[in-house]
């Protein structure tokens, strides 16, 4: 199990690093967004089939 404490640490952590990676210019990739949607609806059906 994973406690509490180091839930938060890590998120607020990753969300630190996050959002200091968008002013990075180096992580401004184009992205072409409807293979962005048809991932995160594949990611979403897959994630749902599991429940």
């Amino acid at each position: 199990r994973l406690p509490e404490f180091k839930f938060w640490l890590s998120v607020t952590k990753s969300t630190i690093v996050g959002f200091f990676c968008t002013f990075i210019d180096a992580f401004n990739i184009p992205v072409f967004w409807p293979i962005l949607v048809m991932y995160f609806i594949t990611l979403f059906c897959i994630t749902m089939k599991r429940q």
